[in-house]
């Protein structure tokens, strides 16, 4: 019985040992990032405003915007999904301006919603476009198939009327 108690003991401090061993995870959107954003925000120098964003900022906005559109799976977009996370990117650089730290809300949350937003509105309008583009193709089917109706129709009624009136309009005529 001792043998079983030992090797529990030792299970355990194994156990312990992978626990403490563990990386903590990286936060790719910490309080660093929320500080750099207040900085970029306050800078008015351009170039200032370029180095804060290219070695503080981007790489969050990046990682923020890539994981958002894995984690909610917009399907109506007509590009590709690096094209889309560089729009995205994109319209929260644009944006970066609205964020106001005083009134307590975290940046990682305030672009979060932001890119939400965003996204949700481009997918319901391309889904929209996507919508009234079937609407008018089958607009168009239906149309065509009605104009191949009419002129079956307009056929058969020429030659109904013309195998009616043939013998009365080419009468027999006698030949002397």
């Amino acid at each position: 019985m001792p043998k079983k108690k030992t090797k529990e003991v030792n299970d355990v401090k194994a156990e312990i040992k992978k626990i403490t061993k563990k990386k903590k995870r990286k936060v790719y959107f910490g309080q660093e990032v929320q500080d750099a954003v207040v900085e970029y925000n306050s800078s008015v120098n351009p170039s200032e405003r370029n180095v804060i964003y290219g070695k503080r900022i981007h790489a969050a906005f990046d990682k923020l915007a890539e994981n958002i559109i894995k984690t909610f799976k917009f399907t109506y977009f007509d590009y590709g999904f690096e094209d889309i996370k560089h729009e995205v990117v994109a319209f929260m650089v644009m944006n970066m301006h609205k964020y106001d730290h005083t009134k307590g809300s975290k940046a990682f949350s305030y672009f979060s919603v932001v890119i939400k937003n965003y996204l949700i509105l481009n997918n319901n309008a391309n889904y929209k476009k996507l919508k009234s583009h079937k609407n008018i193709d089958n607009a168009k089917n239906v149309h065509t198939i009605q104009k191949n109706e009419d002129a079956n129709t307009f056929i058969e009624e020429t030659i109904n009327y013309f195998e009616n009136k043939i013998p009365h309009i080419f009468g027999k005529q006698k030949i002397e």
